[in-house]
């Protein structure tokens, strides 16, 4: 179909594959056009719901019905047809079909893939034991709440990222009596806090009573001495064991892509699509977690809001119902990570923590302050070489900001602009 328009009398079949917030961003865009016809098939037994709010669930200080973004008039309202517990095992590229799990086929005149991402599960030693578990899912966070109230006595994270921490201060409101992280890196949150402000970060994990024991691998899981079947210890490389009733594995995650895979689509470590979402199928575009834009896959929410419009403005100009001039291309996101835990405020954005090379180009300058009560931290990086043509003003490229929301609207607003070292410096004078 694509390069004829449809005429406005024919009805455009629109299927959406995923119903996460890349899926139904896209759903929501496509409903306000009469002639285009919108379903979506997901594996969820649930609608969309919040997953940057599951720790609240496991915590129990919200209910799964608490972080549902969408009642059902909603849908009822856009015409969005939501297939939940309907698993797509296949695509039909050349009859454009997807087939479902019971046998049934669906036919497509466009087709989105919004399959998200899994959360990574290593081989390790013990890992298949009951008691470990991944935190991706409503279904996920129910089991691991109900496991903690049966086993209330350790509870450990393997990865001090930012879903790692999250999960880890949820553990400890779900009733664990000790909870402890384990990194591998040297520093918690290594790719959005630099030493100084990950040092406060642990230290105020510490004051919660969370243990934070960073630059340690995990060996494996050992299982209890009265079930073999049950894990109840974290075994790490320098041999050290620690009790572990209910263990979550946050070690990243892995875009689903076996769909896209199998329909003979362009795969990399996402499913590769151009500045229109597109895959490499013209009638098939990809979007969130398991779309790879310029060899990225950011796999945040940001990402996926903005590459959502995109993608159903596309597909309503490729059917003919939107003029040239309306199409928008996608850029690279920004990234921009926002955590707040126990009460600490955090944000980092941009370039906010340089490699060794670029520190050794010379081509960065780095303002921070430390208050002295260790409370808050902030950081700017700037271009260090001013540009003329912005009458030799910097340009903010990334930012930390600890303890406080004080400035995070002012250095969102600043973040990709020219600004002067003296404004920046300015800033971070305030209280």
């Amino acid at each position: 179909h694509r390069g004829t328009p449809f005429p406005y009398t024919t009805l455009v079949r629109s299927v959406i594959i995923g119903n996460g917030s890349a899926g139904i961003n896209v759903a929501s865009a496509l409903s306000g056009v009469e002639t285009v016809s919108v379903e979506v098939f997901t594996a969820e037994t649930r609608q969309l719901y919040s997953r940057v709010r599951l720790p609240e669930v496991l915590a129990g200080t919200s209910e799964p019905d608490d972080i549902v973004f969408h009642k059902p008039e909603w849908y009822e309202k856009k015409n969005i047809t939501v297939h939940t517990a309907s698993p797509v095992t296949a695509i039909d590229p050349d009859g454009r079909t997807i087939t479902l799990e019971e046998g049934k086929t669906v036919p497509w005149d466009y087709l989105v893939l919004a399959t998200g991402a899994s959360a990574n599960h290593p081989p390790l030693p013990g890992a298949d034991l009951s008691g470990i578990h991944t935190m991706r899912t409503m279904d996920d966070v129910l089991t691991i709440r109900s496991r903690c109230k049966a086993h209330p006595e350790s509870a450990s994270v393997i990865g001090g990222g930012l879903l790692g921490l999250e999960a880890a201060r949820a553990l400890k409101g779900a009733g664990a009596k000790s909870v402890r992280v384990f990194e591998i890196a040297p520093r918690l949150l290594p790719r959005q806090l630099d030493e100084a402000g990950a040092s406060l970060l642990e230290k105020s994990f510490s004051a919660m009573g969370i243990d934070v024991l960073c630059d340690v691998q995990t060996e494996g899981f050992l299982p209890a001495a009265d079930d073999s079947s049950r894990a109840s210890a974290v075994k790490l490389k320098d041999s050290r064991v620690f009790p572990s009733d209910v263990t979550i594995l946050s070690m990243g995650v892995h875009s689903n892509t076996e769909l896209a895979k199998s329909a003979g689509l362009a795969v990399n470590r996402g499913i590769v699509v151009d500045n229109r979402m597109r895959t490499s199928n013209p009638a098939i575009y990809a979007v969130g977690d398991c779309a790879e834009f310029d060899g990225i896959v950011w796999g945040i929410i940001p990402a996926a809001l903005e590459q959502a419009p995109v993608a159903a403005k596309n597909i309503l100009h490729d059917a003919g119902l939107l003029p040239d001039g309306e199409t928008p291309h996608y850029v690279q996101t920004v990234p921009q990570t926002a955590l707040k835990v126990g009460g600490i405020e955090l944000m980092s954005m941009g370039k906010a923590v340089l490699t060794p090379e670029e520190s050794a180009t010379g081509a960065f300058l780095e303002l921070r302050r430390v208050w002295p009560d260790g409370s808050r931290y902030e950081k700017f990086v700037l271009s260090a070489t001013a540009s003329a043509e912005d009458g030799g003003a910097h340009t903010l490229v990334g930012a930390i900001l600890y303890g406080s929301k004080a400035h995070q609207a002012t250095v969102k607003k600043l973040l990709g602009t020219a600004v002067d070292r003296s404004e920046m410096e300015a800033i971070l004078e305030e209280d």
